[in-house]
């Protein structure tokens, strides 16, 4: 739906000029008006901090005012004109409008992925290719998954959903005469979609389907004549497989040649690559896009499904036993004729003085519904050659009358053979049934439109010349491929990953390999992904985030995908799996899934001791073995066949800061993980520095208690925090009075002269930093001059010096909301550094602002001492103990230059023969105790706390516990005896 958008006065002027006419939007709500104006930064800041009218309405002068509820629930009516118009007194801005949606979000409670931007662990040994598939690339399952293939270039397998094979044999009847010659059915570029929605063949081709026999000279001597063989088998496979559902671009490549290029066999293209010359012949094919209407496949021109045996074929069972018989069940009554097939392992009788001759072996079969009670024979078949190797026949029988009244009445078959067997080895004629294949007399064109609720799906098929191939193995097949078509921008060039101007809301559909607009369609698409409707998403904010995914960064584009998904999962847990590998983490705040990209840009909240309950924040770290200074990427590397490789980026400093405190293997602490859909090294190796970055440098989470503020506050969003307690800074928590061009606040502070400040306030639940008067002398003082517009008494304030000394306050990024009881939120946030970005980008050094004025050094623990000792445990009888102390620190630490108190001290052991380091205590005590002690080199690492949270240099104590009697051991005691 499209409305018209019409802005005024200063919001007007600040749009570009060729924006500042009627705006053609499609948007169905007020909301998504306001993220279509984030396409324009100054218009979105003047959004978010000045109050506005809106009108509907087709002019100004007749339009009607809407209040900010109206504006933040009520739907568009196609064809609506929105006017905005700017208001010193209006009751409506930007962030009063997030805040009234977030508010009712916060009601339900907020959903995040707890493991934030950081991807599950890979699976260890996994080198799968980007495929998935297990055993080659090609499968022939019942209830698989139809693939998704996303992406401009994906590497892709499929599954077979038409399978038939025949031989072609000199010295009797073909079945099927192939025809090589690598014809192109869809050169031109014909597009056609298909549907597979219930699998359709069990088994898989044979993997002996490609026997070639060469004949031999005859000639005399050794007492015999020996003949040529009469006889050979060759054979044509011919499949149809599914890799793709819904409309895909086809295989890669303008033309036949360009495209035979990204179809692989055996790991090698068709035609190569360098040369253009063929690597196959007697090899054709054809492909079908996946759209309503699609013609049915030409190389398989019915519908054909192969089953596999091995059943020895015998005259007898068993000594003087009567007709052997294997027989078989069809697999639907809709089956017309099925196609058997039959080796014959040597054909060839020998007389007395060792002259070959030919022999014949005959063949039968009988069918019957499943219903009826006698067999009727199908045919019979005499094969007269002579063959000293292995060779194949196929012979087809039709399936009997239906059963009347009953159509859905399945029909069986037996084979048989009527020649004796041979009972001396001067004859050779063993057999064995080697399966068949079920046809059924119909083309489908797999279109979505022969099965109810199918959806149409993207084939390729072939016929492949079997002598090509070695017979002990089937040849794997696979694909280069323009993924699915999705929803893109209008103004979005796939190609170019670039934009025309601004975007409408209006779409197209297109290939591309940007993951956000995958990531959309797997979320709303009801086939195969979740379902959600798109009024879920707001999809201008959509756009900012494909828009950083599709920046150049080093060579290449920042965030890519190009990935077949044919696994099964969870779909809001892949949705969560494929936003960290654009640096997103998906949420839904009671209204909207939200994705919450982690990117430049300002803070959106600030807040203070004042604000929140008890004036207290708590802080936490993350725990060691997660401050990972080395992260291993694996991607799908398409110069090693898209098979899984590995990047790998380590902080060298971290590694030999951890070494030089003996920490376990050999300072590295590593976590690998696998970037979906990520065939670019550089982009591997950009992500792994990126998570190492965060895992390195933003290891402290802060969780505080407040009320109305939390009310604005969604996950991802950024907050400034200025804690007294951990700055040291002079308190001012409020504002006491605002008038023109002044503010008071509760407490004086020092007033530096000639010294730049700013008042940060929060305003509509918004951060405003009001940049404050300069003065010619110092002075303390609680009152100050600043632009007072748009500020309210009684907002938590903070006065920041903007000097490179002075504390500043401390940036987080909402990860949590909770609420605790009605208008009670307990807010959970992880540590944000700014410049990261710089830094992971071009190499800019960050420059960590300091954050305290308090001395956060922690005097470090001295004096351990250790000495064993034994006990009795009731079960398990003595066990031995080591009992450590060391030196009790002041609770007051002022003596230490630090106004903190003492929190007490935590003490990690590494016990012998191990690496890893244990904590086995935590607490205000001087002193512990470990149990269960064994002989040998122990390592104790132990530390101080500060009512920060903050720890101490580590004591790192080496000690050999002997088991020498020295310890004043006592002797077990010895129960149970008379």
């Amino acid at each position: 739906m499209t409305i018209n958008v019409r802005f005024y006065g200063a919001i007007k002027k600040a749009m570009p000029r060729d924006h500042q006419g009627t705006h053609k939007v499609h948007a169905r709500t007020y909301q998504e008006v306001l993220s279509y104006c984030q396409q324009h930064y100054d218009l979105r800041s003047h959004l978010a901090t000045k109050a506005i009218d809106v009108r509907i309405g087709d002019d100004l002068t007749t339009s009607r005012y809407l209040t900010a509820d109206q504006v933040a629930r009520w739907s568009i009516p196609n064809g609506a004109t929105v006017h905005v118009v700017p208001n010193a007194n209006g009751a409506i801005t930007g962030a009063i409008l997030v805040t009234a949606l977030v508010s009712a979000a916060i009601a339900i409670g907020v959903t995040i992925l707890a493991n934030l931007l950081f991807p599950m662990d890979a699976e260890k040994g996994d080198t799968r290719k980007s495929a998935q598939y297990q055993s080659g690339l090609q499968t022939s399952k019942e209830g698989v998954p139809v693939p998704y293939c996303a992406g401009d270039r994906v590497f892709c397998g499929g599954n077979v959903i038409e399978g038939d094979y025949d031989y072609t044999n000199s010295g009797g009847a073909n079945v099927y005469a192939a025809g090589f010659g690598g014809i192109d059915f869809d050169s031109s570029g014909e597009i056609v979609k298909s549907i597979l929605k219930q699998g359709g063949s069990a088994g898989g081709i044979p993997t002996d389907a490609s026997q070639v026999q060469e004949g031999i000279t005859s000639f005399k001597g050794g007492g015999g004549k020996t003949i040529s063989n009469t006889t050979y088998s060759d054979a044509t496979i011919r499949f149809a497989m599914v890799y793709g559902s819904g409309e895909t671009g086809g295989i890669v490549g303008s033309n036949g040649v360009e495209k035979s290029k990204n179809i692989l066999i055996n790991e090698v293209p068709l035609v190569d690559r360098g040369t253009g010359q063929p690597n196959y012949h007697g090899i054709s094919w054809e492909e079908r896009f996946g759209v309503e209407g699609q013609s049915a496949l030409k190389l398989t021109p019915d519908t054909g499904a192969p089953f596999s045996v091995d059943i020895e074929l015998k005259q007898r069972s068993g000594a003087g036993g009567g007709q052997f018989y294997s027989t078989q069940t069809v697999t639907g009554a809709d089956v017309d004729r099925v196609k058997l097939d039959f080796r014959i392992d040597q054909l060839v009788k020998t007389d007395s003085k060792g002259n070959q001759s030919r022999t014949s072996v005959t063949f039968g079969a009988d069918v019957k519904r499943m219903s009826a009670s006698a067999w009727t024979p199908a045919g019979s078949w005499s094969v007269n050659e002579k063959s000293t190797s292995s060779f194949n026949r196929m012979f087809v029988i039709a399936a009997p009358a239906k059963t009347a009244g009953n159509d859905a009445d399945p029909w069986m078959f037996r084979v048989y053979r009527t020649t004796p067997d041979s009972s001396d080895d001067k004859l050779a004629n063993g057999t064995t049934f080697k399966g068949w294949v079920e046809i059924k007399s119909k083309d489908y064109r797999y279109d979505g439109t022969e099965v109810e609720g199918a959806i149409p799906v993207a084939l390729f098929a072939a016929a492949l010349d079997g002598s090509q191939f070695d017979v002990a193995q089937k040849p794997e097949v696979a694909l280069i491929v323009q993924g699915q078509k999705v929803r893109v921008p209008d103004n979005y060039d796939p190609v170019s990953r670039s934009y025309a101007g601004s975007w409408s809301g209006a779409w197209k559909y297109a290939v591309t390999a940007n993951p956000v607009w995958h990531w959309l369609e797997i979320a709303t698409s009801t086939e195969v992904g979740c379902g959600f409707p798109l009024t879920f998403f707001d999809k201008f904010d959509l756009y900012q985030t494909a828009k950083r995914c599709d920046q150049n960064i080093h060579g290449r584009f920042r965030y890519t995908v190009n990935k077949q998904f044919a696994d099964e999962t969870d779909g809001w847990q892949f949705l969560c799996d494929l936003a960290q590998t654009f640096r997103s983490i998906p949420y839904f705040n009671g209204t909207q899934i939200v994705l919450a990209q982690d990117r430049p840009g300002a803070p959106d909240h600030f807040i203070n001791n004042s604000a929140v309950e008890e004036g207290k924040f708590t802080y936490t770290s993350t725990p060691g073995d997660q401050q990972f200074n080395e992260v291993i990427v694996q991607w799908d590397n398409p110069d090693d066949y898209y098979r899984v490789n590995n990047e790998r980026y380590q902080d060298v400093d971290s590694i030999q800061r951890n070494r030089k405190h003996h920490l376990s293997n050999n300072g590295i602490v590593s976590k690998t993980v696998y970037k979906h859909g990520c065939t670019n090294r550089q982009e591997a190796y950009d992500y792994a520095r990126a998570l190492v970055f965060d895992a390195q440098n933003q290891t402290n989470a802060v969780t505080f208690v407040t009320s109305i503020n939390a009310c604005g506050y969604a996950p991802g969003q950024r907050i400034l925090i200025d804690d007294w307690n951990l700055s040291g800074k002079e308190i001012t928590g409020r504002l006491v009075s605002v008038r023109a061009n002044a503010i008071t606040v509760d407490k004086p502070i020092t007033y530096k002269a000639n010294t730049s400040y700013d008042a940060l306030l929060i305003t509509d639940n918004h951060l405003v930093r009001r940049p404050l008067v300069q003065v010619n002398s110092t002075s303390v003082t609680a009152t100050f001059g600043c632009d007072t517009s748009g500020i309210a008494a009684d907002t938590p304030v903070s006065i920041v010096e903007n000097t490179p000394t002075a504390a500043q306050p401390l940036e987080y990024k909402i990860s949590d909301i909770q609420e605790q009881e009605t208008g009670k939120f307990q807010v959970t946030a992880l540590r944000y550094i700014e410049g990261k970005h710089e830094w992971l980008d071009n190499g800019t050094p960050v420059q960590f602002v300091p954050w305290s004025q308090v001395n956060l050094v922690t005097p470090k623990p001295t004096g351990m001492t250790f000495s064993a000792y034994s006990y009795v445990d009731e079960l398990a009888g003595t066990k031995r103990g080591i009992d450590v102390r060391w030196d009790a620190i002041a609770a007051d630490l002022t003596g230490y230059g630090t106004g903190l108190a003492l929190a007490g001290y935590t003490l990690e052991v590494q016990r012998p023969g191990s690496s890893k380091w244990e904590q086995v205590y935590k607490g205000a005590d001087n002193f512990t105790t470990i149990r269960d002690a064994e002989p040998g080199l122990y390592g104790f690492s132990l530390r101080s706390l500060n009512s920060l949270g903050r720890s101490s240099a580590a004591e790192v104590v080496m000690w050999t516990y002997a088991n020498d009697g020295s310890a004043g051991l006592q002797p077990p005691s010895i129960t149970g005896f008379k």
